[in-house]
């Protein structure tokens, strides 16, 4: 079992803007490994053996998350029948009218079961105050929150990026956040992080072709709260590359099944809606 718990299938004019975004960062188009149509995507994904991925929509600015969730739900619905369980995942803004009434909304009514959070993109931090009615529903009903939490344009996150995510396992100590991308390349930081907050995940996301610099020995302590990720369509790095490059580093068979795929589908099962 093999989830993908990153994962972008976008509505076609969303996904064509964020590669014009990296192109426009100088990153070129033939970095990218996976198409970006969604179903072509999801039949990548499926011939390297994923069978379940987590699709994750994030907001630039407020006003767009309910079409985000809404498109979200119904890419989830269409894709029942495909080679890959799709979890459908949400989005919200700290500038929305009523954040929280979004995620409800989109957790309760439309069935997703994620929520991504993205901090560059939307300009904003994890614990931003107008977030804290989202982060007390997430904790109440363990609702897992993928948080990229580095506003650097190059997708990494530095040291202090991550003070937000602290911030947020202290007042609510029971939410699921994953720190995406493993917090790379402040990985030491994220790994502090966990260690402090048993609640905190961390996914192993690369950077566009930068997998995350991680030891097996780093990764053991932590390994029932890691998740496996690969940012497809907008990847460098195949599933199959990033699993000889997890199964290289010598974690054992337990370890290394929890973070393939046990951890992701536990969160998602322990949703209490």
């Amino acid at each position: 079992m093999i989830v993908d718990a990153h994962v972008h299938l976008l509505p076609p004019r969303l996904g064509r803007a964020v590669r014009g975004f990296f192109a426009e960062h100088g990153v070129d188009h033939s970095t990218w490994r996976y198409p970006l149509d969604p179903v072509e995507a999801t039949a990548a994904l499926a011939a390297e053996g994923v069978t379940s991925a987590w699709s994750l929509p994030y907001a630039r600015r407020p006003g767009t998350a309910p079409a985000l969730n809404q498109s979200s739900a119904e890419m989830t619905a269409a894709a029942g029948d495909g080679p890959v369980e799709v979890v459908g995942g949400a989005t919200v803004h700290p500038a929305d009218s009523d954040p929280a009434g979004i995620v409800r909304l989109a957790v309760e009514e439309y069935g997703l079961r994620a929520l991504k959070l993205h901090c560059s993109v939307g300009a904003f931090q994890a614990d931003d105050p107008r977030l804290d009615p989202v982060w007390a529903y997430a904790s109440d009903i363990r609702l897992p929150v993928v948080v990229h939490a580095g506003h650097a344009v190059t997708g990494d996150t530095a040291a202090p990026d991550l003070a937000g995510i602290g911030n947020v396992a202290e007042r609510w100590p029971d939410a699921r956040v994953v720190i995406a991308h493993f917090g790379q390349p402040a990985v030491g930081a994220a790994l502090a992080l966990l260690a402090a907050h048993p609640s905190l995940h961390a996914d192993l996301t690369p950077v566009v072709s930068t997998p995350v610099e991680v030891t097996a020995e780093q990764l053991a302590p932590v390994a029932d709260r890691v998740l496996f990720g690969s940012d497809c369509p907008n990847a460098g790095l195949t599933v199959t590359e990033l699993r000889t490059r997890l199964r290289g580093l010598g974690l054992d068979a337990a370890d290394l099944a929890a973070i393939e795929g046990d951890n992701a589908t536990l969160l998602q099962n322990d949703i209490k809606v």
